[in-house]
């Protein structure tokens, strides 16, 4: 698989992710908590959004960055990838083995296919010998 390819499908991830927590933030907030306060929602909303919004922007600027000619300068975009994964796994991981006690829980399905396949996808393009 080629690098370009690489970076199209992370970026795609990341576009789903992005639009998965539009749609959980218009449709159904409300039924996963259904007794927090409106101040609570806000908050949530108020972060989800933006958590949403960077998703957006980093699936559409790893899209645009496939265009890239310069092989080294893709791997770069793929090692800067593949550390932004890294934290957020960290992150997610912490956040799963704490859960109850530090904090509610850890991240839902979807978010663990992103946590995942990026990271190998990027593994995979920065070690391969051809391109």
């Amino acid at each position: 698989m080629k690098l370009k390819n690489v970076l199209k499908i992370t970026g795609s991830l990341h576009i789903l992710l992005g639009l998965l927590i539009i749609f959980l933030l218009i449709f159904s907030v409300e039924t996963i908590a259904s007794n927090a306060s409106s101040e609570t929602l806000l908050l949530v909303r108020g972060t989800a959004d933006v958590v949403s919004a960077s998703n957006l922007g980093i699936g559409f600027l790893l899209i645009i960055c496939s265009s890239i000619k310069d092989k080294q300068s893709l791997k770069k975009v793929l090692a800067g990838e593949l550390a932004l994964m890294a934290c957020l796994l960290a992150v997610a991981l912490f956040n799963t083995f704490n859960a109850g006690t530090i904090v509610d829980g850890g991240p839902p399905p979807p978010f663990w296919v992103v946590l995942i396949v990026n990271p190998i996808l990027c593994i995979y393009g920065l070690v391969k010998r051809k391109e």
